[in-house]
């Protein structure tokens, strides 16, 4: 007689009969993460909740979480570029019910998803993913100097519809649409940042133009009157060592654009992306931090 194997679960598709489990605290968090982030591979999970443990053990907790409804999941094609997962994972119904007994019983409608979110295309699946690594670098970068951070995703930034006035073309408009906001708070300091995540699919015309957007949305006065605030910088996460000196040599060409700061992704995966000198400024050469820990 042999022993009785364990049926291997369905990849592509929930299985009918799912092993039974039991909702922890962990995977509340990771209900969470989700609904926060809208979309995040495994790796991206395992470095906000399992950096300490395998990957397998990971992968079966994602992996109960969705064959028992508590997440939904995306299958990207082999071609895509950010996570070695294949699967990008997004809320469902029932996890939305989590959320709202986490949120002290929120009205599940005050709940920002519905199943429409999860139906997005490739391009914006793959954008939102570049977008969330930048995130996920500074979420954990923060929890591990005890610092506070409040993101404004890009959807939200979006639904503002900021614009202002093209000073070299009268009667037209450019469009500041960052790919998120942060404040990052700690040690009595505060400092505010907008994000690029750029994955070397704009023209150098493109990019021009949105640096010219954002130098007129701080001169015109329309940065403070949204935010209530003067600093800011913006964060350009790109592809290569060449793209970045591509769109730095491109942003040194807009008078007052010396707010913006540069680096790749690779560099922000092994370091701590606030302290550690990983940034260029747009007229500078030497690597510099965004944050000098305990520095008044």
């Amino acid at each position: 007689m042999t022993k009785k194997t364990k049926a291997r679960l369905p990849r592509y598709k929930r299985a009918k009969n799912p092993p039974p489990m039991k909702l922890t605290d962990r995977d509340k968090r990771i209900i969470e993460w989700v609904y926060l982030f809208r979309f995040l591979t495994r790796d991206q999970i395992r470095l906000l909740e399992f950096e300490s443990v395998s990957k397998t053990a990971c992968q079966r907790r994602l992996s109960l979480l969705y064959h028992n409804k508590y997440l939904s999941a995306i299958h990207k094609p082999t071609h895509a570029g950010y996570g070695s997962s294949k699967r990008a994972y997004c809320l469902s119904q029932r996890g939305k019910e989590v959320i709202s007994f986490m949120y002290d019983g929120m009205d599940s409608k005050n709940i920002k998803w519905n199943k429409k979110n999860n139906q997005v295309e490739i391009y914006f699946l793959e954008h939102t993913l570049a977008v969330n690594d930048v995130r996920v670098a500074f979420t954990i970068s923060a929890r591990s100097l005890g610092y506070e951070l409040k993101w404004i995703p890009e959807w939200e930034l979006k639904a503002l519809k900021e614009k202002v006035r093209d000073p070299e073309s009268p009667g037209k408009y450019l469009a500041v649409t960052p790919d998120g906001y942060f404040l990052l708070k700690g040690e009595g300091r505060e400092a505010r940042f907008f994000i690029e995540a750029d994955r070397a699919t704009e023209t150098n015309r493109r990019w021009k133009d949105k640096i010219r957007g954002y130098v007129e949305y701080i001169k015109t006065g329309q940065y403070y009157k949204r935010y209530k605030a003067e600093s800011l910088r913006v964060l350009t996460v790109t592809t290569t060592q060449e793209r970045m000196e591509n769109l730095q040599a491109t942003t040194k060409k807009v008078r007052g654009a010396s707010f913006f700061w540069f680096t790749t992704k690779e560099k922000i995966f092994n370091n701590n992306v606030v302290i550690n000198p990983l940034w260029i400024k747009s007229n500078k050469q030497e690597l510099i931090a965004l944050w000098h820990k305990g520095k008044d």
